[in-house]
């Protein structure tokens, strides 16, 4: 059962958590800055290029998107995962789950709730920021797509770290599952299906090229949301022991 109230409670204990930590204090409007200096400074850059070199980055641009509406919702699990690493350390998760507070409204609090606003502050950062994708369902299925590969990121994170030391350390690693939206990008078929298994992938694929149709995207979008599921079932054993 779901106690709302607990998971209030749960949720505003993570927001002064969040508030006391410098560094998780800095994730919230990442994306915001990284998106601003993206639609602001790669124009410009593309305009000297073509001025001084004769040569234009403008065909790249989708690849910054892609890459905006993938970090997003990482830098929110970044978040996620270090609250509970951070509880973990404290040893308040036991606590938690000797109480109303725990099971389903403690994960709710931590995760699904962060993932929420993670899937709306994607796309507003694509509103503001996209450089050429202006599609309202590519930057809703991307989004969500990047919102539960968020959450396996997150679920990963809070799995292999032993502590929110370690946490820090590997969250560059693991970042490494989110590098997938580069292979449509640079690498042709067959073979980029080969790495497939990374939720990332679809969303590269989402933002290349031309419009691909609705079916299509539908596909790419299917697809992203069975393999960040498949990441959450292989690692839902671990992450459940590792916060109980």
């Amino acid at each position: 059962m779901v106690n709302t109230t607990m998971t209030y409670k749960i949720f505003r204990v993570g927001l002064q958590q969040i508030l006391r930590d410098g560094i998780l204090l800095v994730l919230i409007p990442a994306p915001f800055l990284m998106g601003a200096v993206l639609r602001y400074f790669l124009p410009v850059a593309d305009a000297l290029l073509q001025q001084r070199m004769e040569y234009s980055i403008a065909s790249w641009f989708p690849l910054s998107d892609a890459m905006l509406i993938t970090m997003t919702p990482i830098m929110t699990a970044m978040i996620c995962a270090f609250v509970i690493l951070d509880e973990r350390d404290e040893q308040v998760g036991i606590y938690y789950h000797i109480t109303p507070a725990g099971g389903y409204s403690y994960l709710i609090a931590r995760i699904l709730l962060p993932m929420i606003w993670a899937l709306g502050s994607s796309i507003l950062v694509m509103g503001l920021f996209a450089l050429v994708i202006e599609d309202g369902l590519r930057i809703f299925i991307a989004s969500l797509v990047g919102s539960l590969q968020g959450v396996a990121i997150s679920m990963l994170l809070v799995s292999i770290a032993g502590n929110k030391v370690e946490g820090l350390a590997l969250a560059k690693l693991t970042n490494i599952v989110a590098m997938g939206f580069l292979v449509p990008f640079f690498v042709s078929s067959p073979a980029k299906y080969a790495f497939g298994i990374l939720p990332s992938l679809w969303i590269g694929e989402i933002f290349k090229g031309a419009h691909p149709g609705v079916a299509v995207l539908l596909f790419y979008g299917l697809m992203g949301v069975l393999t960040s599921l498949l990441w959450m079932g292989v690692l839902s054993k671990v992450f459940l022991r590792r916060i109980s």
